[in-house]
């Protein structure tokens, strides 16, 4: 069984190797990987100058995070109070339709 999973493995990653060896080929594929790639080497060559740069970056991801998870939390809040009142109005409104219903049957 080992055996089998190593081979599997060896060939998925062949197989991804291949893919971005192929992908390599579309030449605005290549245009974009050598400008993300020089990008990235400008941000590190920034982050090697000025280290607290890169802990300011993360403090004020850190907060816009805090921020959107409390504002997905009252929307949350706000929905399970919307859910709630739906549960207590929908059995008044079912026997409100019943009644109006069996009203109209009568006559």
């Amino acid at each position: 069984m080992e055996e089998k999973n190593q081979i599997m493995l060896r060939g998925a990653v062949i197989g991804a190797a291949c893919g971005a060896l192929l992908t390599l080929f579309h030449r605005p594929t290549r245009i974009a990987l050598k400008d993300k790639w020089d990008d990235c080497q400008e941000k590190l060559a920034e982050y090697r100058q000025e280290p607290a740069r890169i802990s300011a970056c993360v403090k004020e991801k850190m907060e816009e995070t805090k921020q959107l998870m409390r504002t997905v939390s009252d929307d949350l809040s706000f929905l399970n109070e919307q859910v709630n009142q739906l549960k207590e109005t929908t059995p008044k409104v079912l026997e409100i339709i019943e009644e109006t219903k069996d009203h109209f049957r009568t006559k």
